[in-house]
């Protein structure tokens, strides 16, 4: 269906905004006759003027071009909601599976804490839906007892650790060492008479001796390893 200028009657282009020939505005959503060059309405099948035949053939096109572009995006709207349906089934499915018994009690007998039972949960979702992998139910509690049995290595290895660590804290705390002085505890006194014996109290001619248990030679001031409380 071609178009014709209404001032001159040139023939005109669908992208022209101007008549080409007298520079007259166009009114696009116009058609007119190829024939007699009359104005056409949209829904006319012969021209009213000249009776002419009129060529819908590009009407069509544009129609299913537009059908086309519809079915597309109504195939997306339907992909999106399967995928949505998809992921909300898979959900469900991986929580009723750390809901059961079976894994509950795998997850008592591991003695697994709360934080890895969510990793492990997470870390299925993310196969499952981001990865999209597909698996059965069987399948799925197969790998979570496995996830389980390598949580509670990792686990008591981190308890291991912690203990250790602890261990060495606590032994620092007594056994850290300090500067000698009176109060370690193997340091002792003795009391000496004048002439040098040992007597049980200290008395005015007499003087104090200090010793250490350990047999080291004391120096007060000086930094002992084996200073203890």
């Amino acid at each position: 269906m071609a178009n014709f200028c209404m001032n001159c009657g040139a023939k005109i282009r669908k992208e022209d905004n101007f008549c080409t020939n007298c520079g007259t505005k166009l009114e696009k959503e116009d058609n007119f006759c190829t024939n007699c060059g009359a104005k056409i309405r949209k829904e006319d099948n012969f021209c009213i003027n000249c009776g002419a035949k009129i060529d819908k053939s590009d009407i069509k096109q544009k129609k299913t071009l537009f059908k086309s572009a519809n079915d597309s995006i109504e195939k997306e709207r339907e992909r999106i909601a399967e995928e949505k349906k998809e992921k909300k089934k898979k959900l469900k499915t991986i929580d009723k599976i750390f809901e059961s018994e079976e894994i509950k009690s795998e997850i008592r007998k591991n003695n697994i804490s709360p934080p890895y039972v969510i990793s492990i949960k997470e870390n299925i979702k993310d196969k499952l839906i981001n990865k999209k992998e597909e698996r059965s139910e069987e399948e799925l509690k197969y790998i979570i007892k496995k996830e389980l049995k390598k949580a509670n290595k990792e686990q008591n290895v981190r308890i291991t650790k912690e203990k250790e660590m602890n261990g060495k804290i606590e032994k620092n705390k007594t056994v850290g060492g300090n500067y000698c002085d009176l109060k370690c505890r193997h340091c002792y006194e003795e009391f000496m008479d004048s002439g040098g014996g040992i007597v049980g109290d200290f008395d005015s001619e007499g003087y104090t001796e200090y010793y250490c248990h350990l047999g080291h030679s004391l120096s007060f001031g000086k930094f002992c390893e084996d200073y203890e409380l």
